[in-house]
């Protein structure tokens, strides 16, 4: 009806005709006015000015009565004088007949031979439409012979094998329509658990239906979107169109299989976007070069999720890659700083593995968090779980820290507690060793604090513990960092943003 109606009145509009159009039940007022602006873009202006009118047959007709021709015609032929009288060249109209009733149907055929006669010769085009699937063949064949013109339908369903009794005929129905209901269910049950919903999109009128569970997948709040350049820049990401378009060109190929197939992000009602996958497989009519695409039917799933799990999976690999390269170089660097201050090849080779492993044992911390962050109490208390608790005391609150900052703190806890187990406060029974830390303003302040241990005199010369903590705490840490050579014991503090 789409194909028919849709031009029918676009073209009496464009010849300044007035246009009158009742609608009905499979093809309504709604549908048929959404149809008519996707190729009549002032539409709303020319309904305004009363050049058009669509409504729907209940409002219109009077199921149930019994009907009057000379009175249906009088009213048919006052609309075209109306309508010659402000202007117009003509008046065009169709009426969709499904509403008539059997006990109408014989009056109803008196009106439409009256219609055929009294149109002659008047700038009228009067085009009726009827509901084949209701109609036997002798009715069809009564209404052919009343009008000058008429257009059998060209696909009829087949009707169900005649009953012998009323009640076997509506015990069937209702098994018929318990077996519809019970797979429409099973059916309706099965996509939205699969996150699925199903489309259909008509050239003829530009329009996409979705059924309920592809609105929500759409941000929808009505079964059909106009596909018109506003409503598809607003509804589609910019960043996908090319593509989406590209597919259907693809799709619509009259020597083509028909499949559509494309990913795309589509805006929600609350302007988040979702990603989608829609297929499809596109109807064609005629054959061979009259071959033409007349419509794209299909499904989308929501494939949000997927995609990003895939975008957190990308960005782990970029991560990891970066970490294994700041890792090597930091391997490097100490390896190389190890031995250039080692006195003999023993005690290098110590030290090194002693360093290598802090760091092992940070990455494995970072690693029960997908290198997403680790929590600076555990930080900490692995750098010093070989210390005995009467010697070390941890305190501060459970903050996490980000992976740089852990292998920066893991290494620098390391050092410090190498350098107070030969030369500090863990050098001696009674030495003791404080690490506590706070937060304030998004920041993280941590001290390290000794007493009781030999007194602290300030080295000659920096060794690689104090360069790396100078050079390495700085850049990964992005922070302040203060070393005291206090008599009473070595003080370290970290100031960094969080």
């Amino acid at each position: 009806m789409r194909d028919v109606l849709v031009p029918f009145f676009k073209a009496g509009l464009n010849n300044n005709e007035q246009c009158l159009w009742v609608t009905g039940e499979m093809f309504d007022a709604e549908q048929a006015r959404l149809a008519l602006r996707a190729t009549v873009p002032d539409l709303a202006e020319r309904e305004l000015r009363g050049q058009i009118e669509i409504l729907d047959g209940q409002s219109f007709y009077a199921p149930g009565q019994k009907l009057s021709p000379p009175e249906l015609v009088n009213g048919l032929l006052q609309r075209e004088e109306q309508a010659l009288a402000l202007g117009y060249t003509g008046l065009r109209t169709n009426g969709n007949c499904a509403w008539v009733s059997p006990n109408q149907w014989n009056d109803f055929l008196a009106y439409e031979e009256q219609v055929q006669e009294a149109v002659r010769d008047r700038r009228m085009i009067c085009l009726c439409s009827y509901c084949a699937h209701d109609m036997d063949d002798g009715s069809q064949g009564e209404v052919m012979e009343r009008h000058d013109m008429a257009i059998p339908a060209s696909r009829r369903a087949p009707r169900p094998p005649a009953l012998t009794a009323k009640s076997e005929r509506g015990s069937d129905l209702e098994d018929l329509r318990a077996v519809f209901e019970r797979h429409k269910r099973t059916f309706d049950l099965a996509m939205t658990a699969s996150q699925m919903g199903t489309w259909r999109y008509t050239f003829a009128d530009n329009v996409c239906t979705y059924d309920e569970n592809a609105q929500r997948l759409y941000g929808l709040t009505e079964a059909h979107f106009l596909h018109d350049d506003e409503g598809v820049k607003g509804k589609f990401h910019a960043d996908d169109l090319d593509l989406m378009w590209s597919r259907v060109a693809a799709a619509l190929d009259p020597d083509g299989d028909g499949r559509y197939d494309v990913d795309y992000r589509v805006k929600q009602i609350d302007g988040s976007w979702r990603w989608l996958s829609a297929w499809g497989l596109v109807e064609f009519e005629g054959e061979g070069e009259h071959r033409r695409p007349v419509a794209i039917a299909g499904a989308s799933r929501d494939l949000t999720e997927r995609k990003e799990a895939e975008e957190r999976q990308r960005l782990l690999l970029n991560e990891l890659n970066h970490r294994v390269k700041n890792t090597l170089a930091t391997i490097q660097a100490i390896s190389m700083q190890t031995l250039k201050s080692a006195n003999d090849l023993p005690s290098a080779q110590q030290a090194l593995d002693q360093r290598i492993l802090a760091m092992a044992r940070a990455h494995d911390l970072l690693m029960s968090r997908s290198w997403t962050a680790a929590s600076m109490r555990q930080v900490v208390e692995r750098a010093l779980d070989a210390f005995s608790p009467e010697q070390v005391g941890v305190t501060g609150p459970d903050v996490d820290v980000s992976p740089s900052q852990a292998l920066a703190l893991s290494l620098a806890l390391h050092e410090l507690a190498t350098n107070a187990t030969k030369y500090g406060a863990l050098s001696t029974g009674d030495g003791r060793v404080s690490v506590a830390w706070r937060t304030s303003d998004d920041r993280l302040y941590m001290e390290w604090q000794e007493s009781g241990g030999p007194l602290v005199e300030a080295p000659a010369r920096k060794g690689f513990g104090s360069r790396l903590l100078e050079r390495l705490l700085v850049r990964d840490l992005g922070g302040d960092i203060a070393l005291t050579y206090d008599p009473a014991g070595l003080r370290f503090t970290i100031g960094a943003n969080l």
